[in-house]
């Protein structure tokens, strides 16, 4: 897929707001305060080093985990590449490990508003990934007085989505375990938005909700070796000061881990035979994430009619970028495409691989798009 769809899908993901205006019956759920809330505890403190690799020794020092055993770093650029982007390591402490992570703003204290809705949800708070510490240090050869922060977590062992989705050889022979692993995904971000709903009261399109991840990708999944999913990312959860809306949010996931999950293809946009089985699975796979999670969201009962609404946003999103046109959807009009903020370039995460970019693919006609599009989603609308 060339630059400027890769652009595009970046573009209208940061943009689209809710097109369709369909009400569904409101579930009635009292609003809960961020004031209410008891923040839970996360260890803070100061490293006296000063470069990435002795601060991340010091913090795991300061954490007693090299007491019991000496302790390994592993620079996880040297392991994955993708992750060249960042300073990530992992602790090997005998049978314990830690996930280390650098940023320049305090990320994990920044999540503790978000911490403290999952304390009352233990299956929940087990699927996304939590901080343990965060300590600021400052950086050799860095701006004076400039802080940086070293947060630490639990080590998740197992693939990514992405990893796993790369991995498939025959996509058909795969079906049921696919299907089975986006009907937990949907069911997990139901449950998620719903337990940090703030207007529950109102029609889906307008529902917003505290406990959104708003750039959910198949990077920042793991599916562990017991088969639980975990979101390891918690820069992009939604501030306690302004929830996210939770249809245009989960439209967004189905397009980013539905149709451009795996690093290798994007099947729906290609005219390649290494497609076509893909396109097999896609609309059972389709089908369990979008009908899991309206299902969990708003009950069976009203689940018919979101499944409907979420098919068609999707469905018309995706013929977007197909065309690569760019809509100002806040607007509601099409124009020219116009240039991303710096800022969003560099924080927003691709939201599709470029296959044509190293000669790899082609894009299908408006016939055949519309055709696929039948087969996937036709069905769910």
């Amino acid at each position: 897929m060339d630059k400027r769809r890769e652009k595009l899908a970046t573009t209208a993901m940061v943009n689209w707001v809710a097109v369709l205006g369909l009400s569904l019956l409101s579930i009635q759920a009292p609003a809960q305060s961020t004031d209410q809330l008891e923040k839970p505890a996360l260890i803070t403190g100061q490293l006296e080093k000063g470069t990435p690799q002795d601060a991340a020794r010091e913090l795991v020092e300061k954490l007693g985990y090299a007491q019991s055993a000496p302790c390994k770093l592993v620079f996880l650029r040297d392991e994955n590449p993708d992750l060249a982007f960042g300073e990530f390591f992992r602790a090997e402490c005998g049978e314990k490990e830690l996930f280390l992570k650098f940023s320049d703003k305090p990320i994990a204290q920044s999540f503790l508003p978000t911490m403290a809705f999952l304390e009352s949800e233990p299956e929940l708070s087990a699927s996304i990934l939590q901080p343990l510490a965060e300590f600021s240090f400052k950086r050799k050869g860095g701006k004076q007085d400039a802080e940086e922060y070293c947060s630490a977590y639990p080590w998740v062992a197992g693939d990514t989505l992405e990893a796993l989705l790369d991995k498939v050889d025959d996509p058909e022979q795969e079906a049921e375990y696919l299907t089975g692993v986006y009907r937990q995904l949907g069911k997990l971000l139901a449950e998620m938005h719903g337990a940090g709903l703030v207007n529950a009261d109102k029609p889906l399109a307008e529902w917003k909700s505290h406990l959104v991840q708003r750039d959910l990708h198949s990077r920042n999944l793991k599916i562990t070796p017991d088969k639980r999913i975990v979101i390891l990312d918690i820069d992009s959860f939604a501030s306690q000061r302004e929830p996210a809306p939770v249809q245009k949010t989960f439209v967004l996931d189905v397009v980013r881990l539905v149709f451009a999950g795996g690093k290798k293809e994007e099947p729906i946009f290609e005219d390649l035979p290494s497609a076509q089985p893909w396109m097999a699975v896609l609309p059972g796979v389709a089908e369990a994430m979008v009908t899991s999670y309206c299902q969990t969201l708003v009950g069976e009962d009203k689940a018919v009619a979101c499944v409907s609404q979420v098919a068609n946003l999707v469905h018309d999103l995706l013929w977007k970028l197909h065309k690569r046109e760019y809509v100002d959807f806040e607007e509601g009009e099409e124009g020219e495409e116009g240039e991303e903020d710096e800022e969003d370039e560099e924080d927003e995460e691709d939201t599709m691989s470029s296959g044509d970019e190293e000669g790899t693919g082609s894009s299908v006609s408006d016939e055949e798009m519309t055709r696929r599009l039948g087969v996937v989603l036709g069905p769910l609308r």
